[in-house]
């Protein structure tokens, strides 16, 4: 896979195979108990950049899984407001949400 390149402010663009190597790995910790209250210990972090370097040929940061984990932070707010609203579910087969209608100007539809 070809390397990202960073620009002077430590930008990475994160992909989905990113994605997956860094949660592979936070998953696994978690799993473990290696997660503090004010975070992750440093370890964790050591081992993330390590898989994601092995997987995915990035370089990437601590900052940088910090940032990224915001961003998991607000997406998962997001989905649970909407799996918390009426017409929304979640599908355990394909693991994504499911719709069960959606309003369209007004008056609900079905799809």
């Amino acid at each position: 896979m070809e390397k990202n390149k960073k620009s002077g402010r430590g930008y990475v663009a994160w992909n989905d195979d990113m994605d997956k190597a860094l949660l592979e790995t936070l998953v696994e910790y978690y799993n473990k108990g290696e997660k503090c209250q004010n975070g992750w210990k440093s370890h964790v972090y050591t081992a993330a950049i390590k898989n994601v370097h092995e997987k995915c040929g990035v370089d990437i940061t601590k900052d940088n899984i910090l940032v990224r984990n915001k961003a998991f932070d607000k997406h998962c707010n997001v989905i649970n407001g909407m799996l918390g609203s009426s017409g929304f579910g979640w599908d355990s087969n394909k693991n994504r949400i499911s719709v069960d209608s959606v309003m369209q100007f007004g008056k609900p539809t079905s799809r």
